[in-house]
């Protein structure tokens, strides 16, 4: 009699114990509009051209993984996917912060083609909108910035956000060798009509694209506002950028932009694995947001990073023992504006 009330006892604890588990694994499903909204603010990263190179598959109901998307990679300037990597980066990092607001804990796991995140639901979390009302904010400001300094409290919060994170003032030697490398490095490449193609491609030249496309640039993303963006949208087209007018034009600009700003933040790396470029990618976006925290303008600079002679004697010039990845111009402007969303939907970049 005590044998059968023993047994009966323990079927009933296994019983509850089979429960909780069963439990436990329905609570660490995830949430369906969860995974979505997560994945849509994975897309508001930035990527060069605003070309949108990632791709996403759900794995299962809490775990994805995260690839390039080939058919929109940038072959002439970014022959080695680097700033693919980048971007992809940013892409997750944008997951993992949401994903935190929304209550979960992610892990990352980077492989050689491709990343993994999976979501872990934390009961204990507290739900937050502070990550992702700064993912919604940011935004590449191209317009001439106030020559004013970043108090040193906030460059300190910036650059302890990785030891890869450095931050040159513009008024120093370091500075000047940004600028003047940049400056060289543009008028160079701008005369590359393959890179120039490359470049209208992903440009809008009416309004009418502006309405229907979710990818590219528009005039506004590249600070041509008011009469201009009309005049932009009537005279220009894409065998406009390969014409002298563009090219003069362009040069003069991006020397205003260099000239005008606060300093430069640079990104580094030991060398150019596809890891690194990963981590590289989630530092920038930590760093970008924290600058929308304080409204410090942001805008990469690439050129001197995709042309070789210019990237070299830069290096040797600033004394980077590693790989320089990023180059970020920032600085204080009037009026921190609203950010111009052109995103491809989340049923866009999913894959079966």
């Amino acid at each position: 009699m005590i044998k059968m009330k023993t047994i009966f006892i323990s079927g009933i604890i296994m019983s509850f114990m089979f429960i909780g588990t069963n439990t436990y694994s329905q609570n660490n499903n995830m949430n369906k509009n969860d995974m979505k909204e997560i994945i849509k603010y994975g897309t508001y990263a930035p990527s060069s051209h605003n070309a949108q190179m990632w791709s996403v598959k759900i794995e299962d109901s809490n775990k994805i993984k995260i690839f390039p998307n080939y058919k929109r990679v940038l072959p002439f300037v970014d022959p080695e996917n680097r700033e693919t990597w980048i971007s992809i980066g940013a892409f997750v990092e944008n997951c993992v912060l949401s994903a935190q607001d929304l209550g979960y804990n992610p892990t990352v796991t980077i492989q050689e083609t491709e990343v993994y995140i999976e979501f872990k639901k934390d009961a204990e979390k507290k739900i937050s909108t502070q990550n992702i009302e700064n993912i919604k904010k940011r935004l590449t400001i191209r317009t001439p910035y106030l020559n004013e300094k970043i108090d040193d409290n906030t460059i300190t919060e910036i650059t302890n956000i990785s030891e890869n994170v450095i931050f040159y003032p513009k008024g120093t030697l370091q500075g000047k060798e940004i600028i003047e490398n940049s400056i060289n490095a543009y008028s160079l490449q701008i005369q590359d009509t393959a890179k120039l193609n490359e470049l209208a491609k992903w440009m809008t030249f009416s309004y009418k694209e502006e309405r229907e496309r979710k990818d590219g640039l528009t005039p506004e993303m590249l600070g041509i506002t008011g009469f201009q963006h009309f005049l932009f949208n009537t005279i220009m087209s894409k065998k406009s950028v390969t014409g002298k007018t563009f090219i003069k034009g362009s040069i003069k600009g991006v020397n205003k932009q260099l000239n005008s700003c606060s300093g430069f933040i640079i990104i580094t790396t030991k060398s150019f694995n596809i890891k690194e470029l990963v981590q590289v990618g989630r530092d920038l976006e930590n760093v970008w947001l924290k600058c929308v925290e304080n409204e410090i303008a942001v805008h990469p600079i690439s050129q001197v990073l995709e042309e070789k002679e210019y990237y070299d004697k830069l290096k040797k010039n600033l004394n980077i023992q590693g790989e320089i990845q990023m180059i970020l111009r920032v600085g204080k402007v009037k009026k921190y504006p609203e950010r111009i969303g052109r995103r491809l939907e989340v049923e866009d970049v999913i894959k079966e």
